[in-house]
């Protein structure tokens, strides 16, 4: 494609076809005109199979500010609502003055138009409900997503614009209410992750080595300071060190596609000189901050490698429960093996209060069969509190378990950073599976560790996200290896 700047990391799943040209077609009837790299996402986005439906149930565009992400956006609202006539489009933003200002620019662009003016049958103005209303039941919302959640987000076609913003919340609240949905797609947009931004860390995660048959993925940033800095990694990239890639004007040109078209590079130069190092680093290299602690415990990739909505446990399980800190969800996880010798762990319960907790822990240990081997319990956390209830209904302690009884074990600071490694350690090692729950996806995705002696431990202060199932399934899976493994595991055998 002429004039095209090569993303860094580009991915499009597999398709027969592709609406890409018509939508740019469309596009210029506005007098708005996709440039190259706009054009080869919109093929992507538009991009279809055998049965005419999205290929890309996730499509991302990461990239600098001013480059390129609002007008693609721009476009792809138009094609959906005047090519593919889908009924509800939602564009929402961390800010609501940013979504107030697509409002205003979806606009000016289809009243500007004549025939998409005519198909207009309202536009509402209200503060944080704004929406262009057209014939034929079809409408274009404007939400400003809120810190608690992402409730209202639900539609066609989602729009998740300043994605570096995104929390765990949000996609919980959002995905399943997709599900139903004849055609959904959910398209991310930002410049590179801040330290907290672990939702759009885990699509970098999964798009930048393609291959996800549903995600299609487009990000252009400099290669990483280990490869142009004089001073590699260590590099502070202040304006007086020697040999800093952000200098390099042609590293500069290939994160910014806009350079030289809406982006002068004078302008860009005085970004340079104005701009703090980490934030000049962050929005025109395209170098990402490092998330908080480091590393995270268990990468999204992995996590989605690990996922079998089929997996089944056979033979003798142990459960556990765990509750927020604010008593508000409570949370009971079963773990055992499956019939290969593979780590089974699920939330069995996930639902609002306690008082329901020790009667249904009671109807477990009773029905499920054989009986659970152990429950398990954090005496630390807020579960702890369910102590002397439980014992009250029949369960011992470790020393009275002869007998038959229900064994109730509480682990010890140092059993729950043994028990939130080895966690970590079968998700990392392909042993673990799990079938796609919502609660212990988005604990997953939003964890923080905390340290715990010379190791760590799940963190609830630091989380972006309710981890009580993933709590509940770590202490779950540590109760069965523990009390449940009764013969070594046969070895898992790669090649017949």
């Amino acid at each position: 494609m002429a004039g095209l700047v090569e993303p860094s990391f580009s991915w499009v799943p597999e398709h027969v076809d592709t609406y890409g040209p018509q939508v740019a077609e469309l596009c210029r009837l506005a007098k708005f005109a996709p440039d190259p790299e706009q054009q080869l996402i919109l093929d992507a986005l538009f991009a279809v199979d055998e049965a005419d439906r999205a290929v890309a149930l996730e499509s991302a565009v990461i990239v600098g500010r001013q480059n390129m992400k609002t007008g693609l956006l721009k476009m792809a609202v138009l094609g959906w609502l005047f090519l593919t006539d889908q009924r509800l489009v939602v564009w929402s933003a961390h800010e609501f003055r940013t979504s107030q200002e697509a409002f205003r620019d979806m606009e000016e662009l289809i009243m500007g138009t004549p025939q998409f003016a005519r198909r207009v049958k309202d536009i509402h103005r209200g503060n944080g409900d704004e929406a262009i209303e057209l014939h034929g039941d079809r409408r274009l919302m404007f939400k400003a997503r809120t810190k608690s959640g992402g409730r209202g987000l639900t539609g066609d076609k989602i729009i998740l614009d300043e994605g570096f913003a995104l929390q765990p919340s949000h996609m919980g609240s959002l995905f399943p209410t997709l599900a139903a949905r004849p055609d959904p797609q959910v398209v991310y947009a930002s410049s590179a992750g801040k330290v907290e931004s672990g939702v759009l860390r885990g699509v970098r995660d999964r798009g930048r080595p393609g291959g996800e048959r549903r995600l299609a993925y487009f990000e252009w940033c400099a290669p990483p300071p280990k490869e142009v800095c004089a001073d590699g990694e260590s590099c502070t990239h202040a304006l007086d060190v020697e040999g800093c890639g952000c200098d390099n004007l042609e590293l500069v040109k290939a994160a910014n596609p806009a350079v030289g078209k809406r982006i002068s590079l004078d302008y860009v130069m005085g970004e340079r000189r104005a701009l703090p190092p980490a934030e000049y680093a962050r929005e025109r290299m395209g170098w990402w901050d490092d998330p908080i602690g480091g590393e995270v415990p268990i990468k999204p990739g992995d996590w989605t490698a690990c996922l079998d909505e089929e997996s089944r446990r056979t033979g003798p399980v142990a459960l556990a429960v765990d509750i927020t800190p604010d008593r508000s969800v409570s949370s009971i996880a079963v773990a055992g093996r499956r019939a290969d010798g593979l780590v089974h762990g699920e939330v069995i319960e996930h639902r609002a209060g306690t008082g329901w907790v020790i009667e249904r822990l009671v109807e477990l240990f009773r029905t499920v069969q054989p009986t659970p081997v152990a429950l398990v319990i954090d005496p630390a956390g807020p579960a702890g509190s369910l102590e002397k209830k439980l014992l009250e209904r029949g369960f011992v302690t470790d020393k009275d378990v002869p007998g038959g009884k229900w064994r109730l074990h509480f682990v010890g600071s140092r059993e729950y950073a043994q028990a939130c490694g080895a966690l970590a350690d079968d998700v990392a090692n392909g042993e673990f599976r799990h079938i796609g729950q919502a609660p212990l996806d988005t604990a997953v995705d939003g964890v923080q560790t905390r340290p715990l002696a010379e190791a760590w431990a799940w963190s609830r202060p630091k989380s972006g996200a309710t981890i009580a199932p993933l709590v509940a399934v770590t202490l779950a899976r540590h109760g069965h290896a523990t009390f449940g493994v009764v013969e070594p595991v046969a070895p898992f055998v790669l090649f017949g």
